[in-house]
Formats: structure tokens, sequence, C-alpha cells
């Protein structure tokens, strides 16, 4: 009996991805017979159909699903060996890949990496913009060493460890001379009447913000505008009666000039952020840098 190596872990983790065994195959320069015999190999040492031949490319079967988790979190692991193995090796500081939300974009983490950067010139930074679920899943994936967001209940991500940093008002905003302005304690179906502009549906801002007025027995607003862009966002709301819901530090923006908060006492929420890693790996010696920086900062200034 074979033992399993990276190298079929590496091929069937590719064909996953792109449900195609010829696709996979111009991914990872190999021939289709190549991968396909390597596949059938990873077979025959499980006993078991890895993935079942659809209309149009291949799909998992129950085994290959289950064997996806395991080589996915195999492959996170081997990559962190091999990365604290070269630190080790060459004394490198090395890169950092950051995942991060809007609010952190804009304020806190520049400060901590151009500090962190400037001690130590070696430091080489890649950083992702994204919202929750996305970063999080680039996370268990490898994909990034950390993700600086707002932080999920921990009873959801019990693969994660999780580092509280900041905490900031969640609010409903509006441009300045909307009609709602300056109107104390609005309910919930005054906010019905005006369109809205969003972040993508699947945050959790936008799910916390859905559930209030589920739970109230009313239809949650209709978003005319869904958008990742903070910054394309507020200027909806600026030039239109549209509402939007985000975090009172936003305000602080350029982007946000002329728009305000609006008092509405039952969507009114904190929000917890700070540093997501995956728990029990390894950081690099440049991430602990930046996150002693940021840690600093926000000490400071616990609101982001």
């Amino acid at each position: 009996m074979n033992s399993l190596n990276i190298r079929q872990l590496e091929y069937f983790l590719t064909v996953a991805a792109h449900k195609s065994v010829t696709v996979a195959a111009a991914k990872l320069g190999v021939s289709q017979p190549t991968l396909t015999k390597t596949i059938r190999s990873l077979e025959l040492e499980l006993g078991v159909s890895l993935f079942e031949r659809m209309p149009r490319g291949v799909d998992l079967t129950p085994y290959g699903q289950s064997l996806l988790r395991h080589a996915e979190a195999i492959r996170v692991q081997f990559g962190d060996a091999k990365s604290e193995i070269e630190s080790l090796r060459g004394g490198k500081y090395g890169t950092v890949l950051i995942g991060a939300g809007p609010a952190w974009l804009r304020r806190h983490l520049p400060r901590a990496v151009a500090i962190a950067t400037g001690k130590n010139p070696s430091i080489k930074v890649n950083v992702e913009g994204g919202y929750d679920d996305a970063l999080l899943r680039s996370l268990r994936r490898g994909e990034l060493d950390m993700v600086i967001a707002e932080l999920p209940p921990k009873d959801e991500v019990r693969d994660l460890k999780l580092r509280p940093l900041t905490s900031d008002r969640l609010c409903v905003c509006c441009r300045a001379g909307h009609e709602l302005q300056g109107r104390p304690k609005l309910s919930l179906p005054d906010l019905l009447r005006f369109p809205w502009a969003m972040p993508p549906e699947a945050t959790r801002a936008h799910q916390r913000f859905r559930s209030v007025f589920i739970s109230k027995d009313l239809a949650p607003p209709n978003a005319v505008v869904e958008t990742k862009s903070m910054a394309f966002l507020l200027q909806m709301v600026r030039f239109s009666d549209a509402l939007t819901f985000t975090v009172t530090t936003t305000l602080k923006t350029p982007e946000a000039t002329g728009v305000v908060i609006l008092d509405v006492p039952e969507v009114a929420a904190m929000r917890n952020a700070g540093i997501i890693t995956r728990k029990d790996s390894w950081l690099s010696p440049a991430a602990q840098a930046i996150i002693d920086e940021l840690i600093e900062i926000c000490a400071r200034e616990p609101t982001n």
C-alpha cells in the first residue's frame, strides 16, 4: 500500500476547485492523462471514488467532500511549516498576507503597516480588501495569514483565534438635509419609505440589519444598490434620498462629507472588531510585527 503524498492532494484539490480535469491539468501544467492517473491512484489507495462524471466536468462524491476538508487543512499546515522553516533558515521577515474589512483599510491598518515596514524594511505586505465570510474562507484556505475585520461569534469559528481590538456603533445614515434628519426616535416603518444602499447581503452588518426587521414581522428594506465599495455607497447616500447602515467612524472619512446619523433606537448596535488568525497556526515575525503595531494603535484609539 502506497502512502498519500502532498502532490496527490494538490492535484485532488485543483480538480475539486475547478470541477474539470482538463482545466485542472492546464492549471497544474501537467498532461490530462498524468492527472487522471494520479487521481485514480489516490482513489485506489482510499478504496473509494472521489469524483463522479457530470454532463460538464466532474463533481465530488460524499467521499471526495470528506477528503476535501482534510486535504485543505493539510495544505495549510504544510504551507505554514514551509514558511516557518524558510524564516528560521534565512532569518527574514518575509511577506504578510492580510485580509481587511473596509473600515480597517482606511484607518488603523495603513498606519500599523507603515510603522512596521519603517522599522523593518525587509517586510513585504499584500493587503486584500473584502467582507466577513469571504475573507474567512481565504484565511482557512491558507491564502491569508490574518484577517482584520468584524469578529464573528466564537461558537461559529472554533477553528479560528479571535483577538478583540476595537468596538464601534452601527447606525443608519442619510444625506444632510434629508427629510428624516433631526427627527427623534424614528421607527422601522419610517425607514421603509426610502431606498437603501448597502454592503453585500452576505455581510454580518447586512444580516444583522435584516434580522431587526424580521424580528418585528416587517419585510427588510430592499437595497436598490449593493456594493463592496464604501466610497461608492457613501456617495450614493450623499447624492440621493437613499439610507445606509454602517459604523459611526465611517462618517469621519472625506467620502462621508455631508452624511449624517439618524436617531433609530431599534437598530442601534455595537460591532466588535479585531485580529482573526487560524488557531495554532504559525505567524511569521513580519506578521507579528504588524500585529504588535495594531495592538498599540488600538489601545490608544479603541474605535475604528
